[in-house]
């Protein structure tokens, strides 16, 4: 490889880029990779009941929302979050020479939000911007650009020309979520102000009975000062209506978070997600340092 840098410059410069690439690419990864772990490990495990608003990590059984379905668009399996791609084969392949590569033709992935329980209380988590990693994997091949076999069989036309690959997390399953969390009231939908103006606004409808009630100095209009303990009668009577109906149960949901912070739903247990950031880390670092030897390699040959 050196001696094809010293005869062509152009080869100089092209491993070059790839070298410093590989090595910004593997050092910036194995720190991030590295703090993720170190973060899963340091953080407490919330409960969704007493958990504070902000950034927290929370862990439970997932399942669909009331009155929801959703399917896996390539098996049709019901799940409550998905991810799919449909790639091409558009290189060949020889005897002894293979140069088949695949290309993306379609791909999506689920934003339906979903539960999470945990025992203590539930909360919605809004998938939408989330890295997502999944214990059920389902890769096959077919000659359809959507897939007309179920996974495990295969055609017999020979080489298949599509790929599918799907990833998916099933209803029931334990995840854990590091996200923003957030409640919102039961009683953020009474807006007593608009409810008082409606009252008032109803009794108006009623000039009679208005002044039979708050027309005090009985002249037969209702003054300022009259107007002004209507106006109190109907905040008390607002306030009465409101405190008899039933407080509707405070909403949790946790979602992608404003900030930088990591926003990961993993259907692994703690400790093994951890591991595997780690492993993940190691394999970045090396990599750091396999580029990093080379380019002083690459230098030395070319510049020594």
């Amino acid at each position: 490889m050196w001696a094809s840098c010293l005869a062509d410059p152009s080869d100089f410069w092209f491993w070059l880029l790839v070298l410093g690439v590989a090595i910004v690419g593997g050092g910036w990864f194995a720190f991030r990779w590295l703090h993720i772990a170190r973060m899963l490990e340091d953080t407490p495990t919330s409960r969704i009941r007493s958990a504070a608003q902000g950034y927290v990590e929370l862990a439970g059984r997932c399942g669909a929302l009331s009155g929801t379905t959703n399917l896996a668009p390539l098996t049709q399996r019901p799940c409550v979050w998905w991810q799919y791609r449909v790639q091409r084969r558009t290189g060949s392949t020889s005897r002894g020479n293979q140069r088949t590569k695949w290309q993306t033709m379609n791909s999506g992935r689920s934003e339906q939000p979903f539960l999470l329980d945990d025992g203590t209380g539930e909360c919605i988590v809004q998938p939408a911007g989330a890295e997502v990693l999944t214990t059920e994997t389902t890769t096959w091949y077919g000659d359809t650009p959507w897939p007309a076999l179920a996974p495990g069989r295969r055609s017999s036309s020979g080489e298949p020309e599509f790929r599918y690959y799907e990833e998916r997390i099933y209803e029931h399953e334990r995840v854990h979520v590091l996200g923003h969390f957030r409640t919102h009231s039961g009683t953020g939908g009474q807006n007593r102000e608009a409810d008082v103006a409606a009252l008032l606004t109803e009794w108006k409808q009623d000039q009679a009975e208005l002044v039979r009630r708050f027309d005090a100095d009985h002249d037969g209009q209702v003054s300022i000062e009259e107007w002004e303990r209507a106006r109190e009668a109907a905040r008390d009577t607002v306030t009465r209506r409101h405190l008899a109906q039933p407080v509707p149960p405070a909403l949790h949901v946790v979602g992608r978070p404003d900030s930088r912070q990591l926003f990961l739903i993993a259907a692994y247990p703690e400790q093994e997600l951890a591991r595997r950031y780690r492993r993940r880390a190691i394999f970045a670092f090396a990599g750091f340092g396999v580029a990093t030897y080379a380019l002083g390699w690459l230098l030395q040959g070319v510049f020594g």
